[in-house]
């Protein structure tokens, strides 16, 4: 019987010192997240407090901050940029939110993609990828020949830029973006089948992407050029080779279709052909 009550002291003995363990564990954890969460909040402080952290402000309006490095901002109005961090200048970086900039330059229209980096202690770095141009276009109903992506986008000209680009036309602001990608990537295999030959292009008519029809000079005349979906190069150098024979023959003639390989058609009434005219079908 004794030698029970021992045991049961024993195990109530134990039972306390657990118990008194798990209670000092308890207080230094407490104490521990406590110190953490205080030192936290003072860090923060020091980060939001501290004039080593504070973002500079433009030296004068109109100008960008010393302490914001922009870079790959071409076609972009660079204020538009800089504009979105007008409400971070003269506060600690440490407040500035990183995502919610970033998204306020993406509804830029220039801006493809954009990578905003804080660089401790007091400087931002910003790294925009614009859309890139690759024609004017011309819209119905509008005077203004606005500019058009690889993916269709139509995009406002913001800079003043001496821009090399042919004239898109059969594109329209009702199409889906689809629509007009399939149109623009038509201009593209054209250009890059074209290579050097394309320099003469003035204009592309993609209203039928299967069957472009490309303006360009001949002579010192505008010529319209019905070139179909292929053999670009081709059939521009087929015409080439016989465009001043063919205009001295055909004078008035200034359409002319070149899907048929071996013939050129000149619109309407008559197809000529390398060795000669030959009534068409």
């Amino acid at each position: 019987m004794a030698k029970k009550q021992q045991q049961q002291q024993e195990a109530n003995e134990q039972r306390f010192l657990n118990i008194r363990r798990g209670l000092i564990i308890a207080t230094v954890a407490s104490i521990a997240v406590v110190a953490l969460l205080w030192g936290a909040l003072q860090l923060e402080h020091f980060l939001i407090r501290d004039p080593q952290f504070t973002l500079a402000t433009p030296p004068d309006p109109g100008e960008d901050s010393p302490a914001v490095e922009i870079t790959g901002v071409k076609h972009s109005d660079r204020g538009f940029v800089s504009g979105a961090f007008e409400r971070d200048y003269g506060r600690s970086i440490y407040l500035m939110p990183l995502r919610q900039r970033r998204d306020e330059l993406l509804r830029l229209q220039w801006v493809k993609d954009a990578r905003v980096t804080r660089i401790w202690p007091n400087r931002l770095q910003i790294r925009i990828t614009e859309r890139e141009p690759v024609a004017f276009v011309q819209l119905p109903g509008e005077e203004t020949l606005p500019l058009i992506d690889t993916d269709g986008h139509i995009l406002r000209p913001e800079t003043q830029e001496n821009l090399n680009l042919p004239v898109l036309t059969g594109v329209t602001r009702q199409q889906s973006d689809e629509d007009r990608r399939i149109r623009v990537r038509r201009l593209q295999k054209l250009v890059s089948d074209a290579g050097e030959l394309s320099a003469k292009i003035s204009e592309v008519d993609a209203s039928d992407p299967d069957n472009l029809k490309i303006m360009q000079d001949a002579g010192g005349k505008a010529v319209t050029l019905i070139i179909g979906n292929r053999y670009f190069k081709r059939r521009l150098e087929k015409f080439k080779q016989n465009a001043d024979d063919l205009l001295r023959r055909e004078p008035n003639k200034t359409t002319f279709d070149l899907r048929i390989d071996g013939s050129i058609f000149a619109r309407p009434g008559q197809t000529l052909t390398a060795e000669g005219v030959r009534p068409s079908d």
